[in-house]
């Protein structure tokens, strides 16, 4: 599934695929909320071996240790678009790595079009 939110992806120590909807969930109500406010919500993971990937300019991804996990409460104009399989709710200002040959590029989800391919390798069907 597609990761909103600057198309965050996040993988444990394990480097399997953590859903992030759910780990707001999971923790949303703990100890971890450093910040819940009418800009959104920030949690700290420092201790859960949590990686974000970034793309590399030449094509793959590097993984760098995550301290903080933020959510943003911005009310904006919602696009949908379908990728893969799911049919996502997004604002237009949502950003999504797209992958063009073995370049990765950030595109906005108002610039999405058919058949392009995000860099998780989903396929971008409207």
């Amino acid at each position: 599934m597609a990761s909103p939110s600057e198309q965050i992806i996040v993988v444990n120590a394990q480097g399997e695929r953590v859903d992030l909807d759910k780990l707001m969930d999971a923790y949303g109500d703990s100890d971890r909320v450093l910040a819940n406010d009418e800009v959104g919500k920030v949690l700290y993971v420092g201790d859960l071996d949590l990686y974000a990937l970034s793309p590399l300019p030449i094509g793959g991804f590097i993984a760098q240790k995550m301290t903080e996990l933020s959510t943003s409460r911005f009310s904006t104009h919602l696009i949908r678009r379908q990728i893969g399989a799911v049919v996502l709710s997004v604002t237009a200002d949502t950003v999504f790595l797209v992958r063009e040959d073995e370049i990765i590029k950030k595109v906005r989800a108002e610039d999405l079009r058919k058949g392009m391919a995000l860099a998780t390798g989903e396929k971008v069907f409207s």
